[in-house]
């Protein structure tokens, strides 16, 4: 009898050191990468994090000697909702910017899914087990857009806010090239912001309606009336896209957290914003004057100036 006591002993040093070092992998990881792909695979990175949070919080739970007390119930019903709210993805792209505030971020969903899985044990011998396998599937459903985001992933990055100065040399060295024109990083955003996830440059179909050849061109609403794509629409769209339905696409699956992501006191001059409609504006064969952001492309600029002196 001795020698199994031992042995689960053991076994609890052994599975909560292999928690706690999963956790604490999960917890830096944001110090290790500005770049973390999709909104989807980190939500599979918190549900690692709250795995090795979860065990480590088991094994020692289980080695309390004292009886179940009710007391723990409430923070074992409490804690798995706080975590959630910490993954919300809205405020990514800003974590992204500031990796030990992520750090804090991550180390909050770890202690709160040690937290739920080890006030459960405390509470009820065994509901520890149980509530660790539903805080890691909980995280993972987040992964799917359960309980933190209707729209389809974006990606993490954190985005620069001009072209030029720090900003730009930072992304040109990241992506070998220098960041000249705006249309040039509305293309990289496409790709950074996740657009490319729901919008086609080729005019494949999608979830939502391809980029080529959108600006300009009279856009079907699910009213039954149309729209030309100019500025104002797209830039509606892109900001508030629930204020335009298109016929033929779902309703509800652009994200609304654009605009927090685009214009607003930290990004007051919108060059993000102006580069995503100009690289819209660039695949369209109709684009105009009414489609085009009030900021000039550089390039755009200079070959009109060309043009007028020839």
């Amino acid at each position: 009898m001795t020698e199994i006591s031992g042995w689960r002993k053991r076994m609890r040093v052994v599975l909560g050191g292999a928690g706690a070092l999963i956790a604490l992998a999960g917890v830096t990881a944001p110090l290790e990468s500005s770049h973390m792909t999709t909104i989807a695979v980190h939500h599979l990175l918190h549900a690692g994090l709250a795995f090795g949070a979860g065990l480590l919080a088991l094994m020692m739970a289980r080695s309390r000697e004292d009886p179940e007390r009710v007391g723990w119930v409430w923070p074992a019903i409490v804690a798995p909702a706080l975590g959630l709210a910490f993954m919300w993805p809205s405020e990514y792209a800003w974590l992204m910017e500031h990796p030990w505030l992520h750090v804090l971020d991550h180390l909050s969903i770890a202690l709160l899914a040690g937290l739920a899985v080890y006030a459960s044990e405390a509470y009820w011998r065994g509901l520890g087990g149980l509530m660790l396998v539903l805080v890691v599937a909980m995280d993972a459903a987040a992964a799917g857009g359960f309980g933190v985001s209707r729209g389809p992933s974006f990606l993490l990055q954190a985005q620069p806010a001009t072209i030029s100065g720090a900003a730009a040399a930072e992304v040109a060295a990241k992506h070998q090239q220098p960041i000249r024109t705006l249309h040039r990083l509305g293309a990289q955003l496409y790709q950074t912001m996740g657009c490319s996830g729901c919008h086609s440059v080729n005019g494949a179909p999608g979830v939502g309606p391809t980029w080529k050849n959108l600006a300009g061109y009279p856009q079907k609403l699910a009213n039954g009336q149309t729209a030309i794509a100019d500025y104002q629409f797209l830039r509606t769209m892109i900001l508030d896209p629930g204020k335009i339905d298109l016929a033929g696409f779902p309703q509800g699956v652009m994200p609304n957290t654009y605009r927090a992501m685009l214009t607003g006191k930290k990004h007051p001059q919108e060059t993000r914003l102006n580069a995503l409609i100009w690289y819209i504006n660039i695949l369209s064969d109709r684009r105009s004057k009414d489609s085009q952001p009030p900021v000039p492309d550089p390039l755009r600029q200079a070959r009109s100036t060309a043009r007028a002196g020839g």
